[in-house]
């Protein structure tokens, strides 16, 4: 009997000294494919944690900037100063935030296929998105302004009752005041909008193209930004009452 025990030890103490000559060449095996998915997964987290931090910055800055200026204050800009416009709406809240609105419906709707799932495919978005939207900005508060003398800039007018400054603050993105001070046909928004879309459709994979989809996302982002008027009309009350200044 003690023989059996003896001999039983032995053989597992064989088999524990080939396992443990074993195991370090597999792991050697496996370690650069493991290192390599760690590396990937570490800069996807990253890069979202970089993305989380810009957004919370902008609405930071959106919450406690300056109001929007009043409709009484209005006056013609010259062209550098409507290029000064530009220059602020590329780094401003709102740009931001409109791609984190469309990023989120690309994710919700799933229509491009293209996209990683998870933190990288959000990451992939939402750098897309924010693409078109400075894009979006170059050409509708910059160039097209300049070309066909309209304001880029949205003015607040609290002066009209509660309904009329929501229909007024809405309508803006069809309306604007072109340099003569006239209000007219927001030309620059429409057309810097179907610009930027169109230019996405070259180095956007996988997006659908041709005039159906192209109208549908300029639909949505004409009245995603008709709802950012709304919010930025009435923002100074609504700032008073939650943050009591």
């Amino acid at each position: 009997m003690r023989v059996v025990r003896n001999f039983g030890g032995f053989v597992l103490l064989i088999g524990g000294l080939a396992a443990g000559q074993s195991a370090p060449s597999a792991l050697a095996d496996a370690s650069p494919q493991v290192t390599e998915k760690s590396a990937t997964t570490a800069t996807t987290a990253m890069t979202v944690a970089r993305i989380k931090g810009m957004m919370k910055r902008q609405i930071r800055r959106g919450i406690e900037g300056p109001s929007y200026p009043l409709l009484a204050t209005w006056k013609p800009l010259t062209a550098r100063e409507k290029f000064r416009v530009f220059e602020k709406y590329t780094y401003s809240p709102r740009t931001f935030a409109n791609a984190s609105i469309n990023s989120v419906m690309d994710d919700v709707k799933h229509s491009n296929r293209e996209y990683e799932t998870g933190p990288c495919g959000v990451a992939q978005r939402y750098g897309i998105e924010l693409a078109t939207s400075e894009t979006s900005v170059f050409f509708e508060r910059f160039l097209i302004p300049v070309l066909l003398k309209q304001d880029p800039r949205y003015f607040r007018d609290p002066r009209l009752p509660f309904a009329k400054r929501v229909l007024y603050s809405m309508s803006r993105v069809l309306i604007t005041r072109s340099d003569s001070g006239h209000q007219t046909f927001n030309a620059s928004k429409i057309g810097g909008g179907l610009i930027s879309q169109a230019i996405g459709d070259l180095y956007v994979p996988g997006r659908s193209q041709g005039l159906h989809p192209l109208a549908d996302r300029l639909t949505f982002n004409l009245a995603r930004d008709a709802g950012t008027n709304l919010v930025h009309e009435f923002w100074p009350e609504i700032r008073r009452k939650i943050f009591r200044h």
